[in-house]
């Protein structure tokens, strides 16, 4: 069956090709409008005739479609909630003595701002892609346990790496010189 739909699919091609050669052989190609001026792409075909003055200045102006927007929006607010709490795991994981308590507290409030902010965020998520024009444009929700998690890898992963460079050094028997370490992950 797959061999029969590329042979018809070939002979489809060729008969399209076949199609143009003669047309372009009876010059019925010679009297377009536009012959010898590049084509204007600066118009979206699929847009709508109605928004398509509307959309020209706001791009002309610098902006872009609101639902584009606000997936910027998302976003960004995304980005800055996993600062804040990769900061409070990174305070958290390098305090000693007094400080530990406080950064611990300081970590169980990034993890509960992070978790609530993440939830509104979601809610956003799920609006636009209401508005977004394609399912292409969709965006995934945020996967709140995941992202705690890659955070303390990532920034556990870097710790260990850089207290284990700081404090154990292996050399090499001939020539005294440091081997290289590389980062052991966490334990759980």
């Amino acid at each position: 069956m797959i061999a029969v739909v590329g042979i018809r699919m070939k002979g489809w091609e060729s008969l399209i090709d076949k199609k143009i050669r003669e047309a372009i052989e009876q010059g019925e190609f010679d009297d377009l409008s536009g012959k010898g001026r590049p084509i204007d792409l600066s118009e979206n075909p699929f847009e709508d005739p109605d928004w398509r003055l509307a959309h020209r200045m706001l791009r002309n102006a610098g902006f872009a479609p609101a639902w584009i927007e606000e997936r910027k929006d998302i976003d960004n607010d995304l980005e800055a909630a996993r600062t804040i709490m990769a900061r409070a795991w990174l305070v958290k994981k390098n305090a000693r003595g007094e400080h530990s308590r406080s950064a611990e507290a300081r970590w169980r409030k990034a993890l509960a701002d992070f978790r609530e902010k993440a939830t509104e965020l979601n809610r956003r998520i799920d609006l636009w892609n209401l508005k977004a024009p394609d399912v292409g444009f969709h965006r995934k929700r945020i996967a709140i346990d995941q992202e705690i998690q890659r955070i303390q890898l990532k920034k556990e992963t870097a710790v260990l790496y850089s207290v284990r460079a700081k404090t154990s050094m292996s050399f090499r028997a001939d020539t005294k010189l440091p081997l290289p370490m590389s980062p052991v992950p966490a334990s759980r």
